[in-house]
């Protein structure tokens, strides 16, 4: 940290925008996280709980409505003055060897850093899950080509569209069973049938969320190559307790991204 008009200056300022959420971290030049937070920030109308030091930069990834990045962009001017602020896009060719063959429009920031991030750690081939709002399911090659994926619902979402089929009377019987919140654990009986309508819907779609992810990996081009696995988001660690493969749960794995994107050298380090 350094000192800049009176004001002790952290270095880079880093934001994920989710659908529903806003993570950030704070990073020296060096890429050590130096502060980090999150808040629910589905509705542009809370302020949003930003580091009380003024960053050297801010670099965004946004998801979602570009309504709420103009809301986040304007809080950063009232906060910090005029610190210039990027929002990242995929790049056809990205650092670390990244190849995109894919429409850039509709390919998320969120998407193209969480393979960055695990270009980072190895080049062996690779699955890539971000598991949060929705979930995504990318196939990278050992040379740095994305090879296409898919985009499920995710947890909530799909409990939430389940849940508005049955009746007013019905979903609030079921609602304290299908709340998720932190706290929450999901593990070996999610897998058992279940004997009311609440932990049926739950144990169905945590199961079948799970099934999906595990079946569309496997349609990997080198599924019979070693794979590494490397899941990130809200709900990884939940999906990763009922996957049956040994998989890395990395949560700033679109942070770590996100720091690649600005560094040249992003990835040669990586472990074949």
């Amino acid at each position: 940290m350094s000192r800049c008009d009176g004001w002790i200056v952290a270095e880079t300022l880093l934001l994920d925008l989710g659908s529903s959420s806003l993570k950030w971290q704070v990073r020296s030049d060096a890429g050590l996280v130096l502060d980090e937070g999150r808040q629910e920030w589905a509705t542009s109308d809370v302020t949003p709980a930003l580091p009380r030091l003024r960053p050297v930069s801010v670099w965004m990834v946004r998801v979602g409505m570009e309504q709420r990045e103009r809301v986040l962009r304007a809080d950063i001017r009232a906060r910090y003055g005029g610190v210039p602020v990027v929002s990242v896009r995929p790049q056809t060719q990205g650092p670390g060897g990244l190849r995109l063959d894919y429409d850039l429009r509709q390919f998320g920031a969120d998407r193209y850093c969480a393979l960055l991030g695990a270009l980072a750690r190895t080049r062996a081939p690779a699955v890539v899950v971000d598991a949060g709002t929705a979930v995504t399911l990318d196939l990278l090659g050992a040379d740095g080509r994305h090879l296409g994926g898919y985009i499920l619902p995710g947890l909530r979402l799909g409990l939430e569209a389940v849940n508005r089929l049955f009746t007013d009377e019905l979903q609030s019987q079921v609602a304290a069973t299908l709340r998720l919140d932190a706290e929450v654990t999901i593990d070996d009986p999610a897998r058992e049938p279940g004997h009311d309508t609440g932990k049926a819907l739950l144990h169905g779609w945590i199961q079948g969320l799970a099934g999906a992810v595990e079946r569309l990996g496997a349609q990997h081009p080198l599924a019979g190559q070693d794979l590494a696995w490397w899941l990130t988001g809200g709900d990884a660690a939940r999906l990763a307790n009922l996957l049956g493969r040994p998989v890395h749960v990395e949560p700033g794995l679109v942070f770590d991204g996100l720091w690649c994107h600005l560094s040249p050298d992003c990835g040669q380090g990586a472990t074949p």
